[in-house]
């Protein structure tokens, strides 16, 4: 008697210690849970699409407006996941470019189909746009491009930056026949040499199939702390000892690109209200 008396006040904290680990243990777990329910409810994006705003004669403000204020969280509404909103970078002595450009996400085409016709019949977005448009249409085109994230790209991290980035959207129209010889080298070489040099790649893209103006081209997104930044490390590259090899080799059965025009390029600033900046 005297013996266990003794023993029980460790005994139960003993006890005591056990059941508080396990419980911290199920919390743990349950924790986790959640953090994979949540993780696996975020949309997966399957498809993604370019679309590009030209915007009417003194109308660039009111189209930023309409997206700020509405249609991004409209978007949002009907299912889809809007990336990011860009105008094109200024150029000295060049007549200012009135292009929206914006990136958007969604599971597969049949979403994509189905948030927009929902989106369309929207009775609160049917209002902004009449509203928006009572002194006139806020555009003046409206270009659109389907894609796929190329197999190697990196997964897309929407994340923004404390400061805002550049960005380049660059497209390559590959010689006929040696589109996959683009990809490849993009795939086995000129990603790691970019990154070597501080450029960030954001995404590589293959255009849906079924669009015979994006046939033999691939688009690509990369980011740069600022514009200077980007002119010294597109110099850095061309200039990069690995670079040339790589290139050389690549091209002793001939150009990989067309000429000209093989390589179009669109440098681009965030908005204030885009996701990715």
């Amino acid at each position: 008697m005297t013996t266990l008396a003794s023993h029980r006040p460790s005994l139960l904290r003993r006890v005591a210690a056990g059941l508080a680990a396990t419980a911290a243990l199920l919390a743990s777990a349950c924790a986790s849970t959640g953090a994979s329910t949540s993780s696996s409810a975020a949309p997966a994006i399957g498809l993604y699409e370019l679309r590009i705003y030209t915007a009417s004669a003194g109308k660039m403000d009111a189209l930023d407006a309409r997206f700020r204020d509405h249609t991004v969280d409209l978007f949002k509404r009907h299912g889809m996941t809007p990336i990011g909103f860009f105008h094109v970078a200024p150029v000295p002595n060049q007549p200012a470019d009135n292009r929206l450009f914006y990136i958007m996400g969604y599971k597969d085409r049949a979403a994509r189909d189905a948030s927009w016709s929902a989106f369309a019949a929207d009775p609160e977005w049917k209002t902004v746009y009449a509203e928006s448009q009572k002194d006139g249409s806020l555009t003046s085109k409206i270009e659109n491009i389907f894609l796929n994230a190329a197999e190697y790209a990196p997964k897309l991290n929407v994340t923004p930056s404390a400061t805002a980035r550049h960005f380049e959207l660059r497209t390559y129209t590959a010689t006929p026949g040696k589109l996959e010889n683009v990809h490849a080298r993009f795939r086995d070489h000129t990603m790691r040499i970019f990154s070597r040099i501080g450029m960030t790649n954001m995404m590589y893209w293959r255009p849906v199939a079924d669009q015979p103006q994006m046939a033999e081209k691939m688009v690509y997104l990369l980011s740069y702390p600022n514009a200077a930044a980007r002119t010294t490390m597109w110099q850095t590259f061309g200039a990069d000892e690995e670079w040339k090899k790589v290139s050389a080799e690549s091209q002793k059965d001939g150009p990989l690109l067309i000429s000209p025009g093989g390589v179009v390029s669109v440098q681009l600033t965030p908005t204030d209200y885009s996701p990715l900046r």
